[in-house]
């Protein structure tokens, strides 16, 4: 019976393999295809020109980002300063 069971296992073993084989397969299969588009000879011109406008709207968002986040980063780095400052005067006054 031992045997039977061990051959049973090498069995399941050998179909979850298959069938995980296929999606592994089928997504190789698509990363491929997409490298392979991606390159710009290769490219469609309405995906080439899809590309440029995202791009476009990329920038847009990184600009809007930059100046968003660009006045809160020069107050925390001010407080940051101030901190220091206060730091080493706390320090030049010792203990009392």
């Amino acid at each position: 019976m031992a045997v039977i069971r061990d051959l049973s296992l090498i069995l399941l073993a050998v179909e979850a393999f298959v069938l995980a084989l296929v999606p592994l397969a089928l997504l190789g299969g698509l990363a491929y295809a997409t490298w392979w588009l991606r390159r710009h000879e290769n490219l469609p011109r309405w995906l080439e020109l899809a590309q440029a406008y995202l791009t476009l709207g990329q920038t847009y968002v990184e600009v809007a980002m930059r100046t968003v986040a660009n006045p809160i980063l020069q107050v925390h780095s001010f407080l940051a300063t101030v901190q220091r400052w206060f730091g080493a005067i706390a320090r030049l006054g010792g203990k009392r």
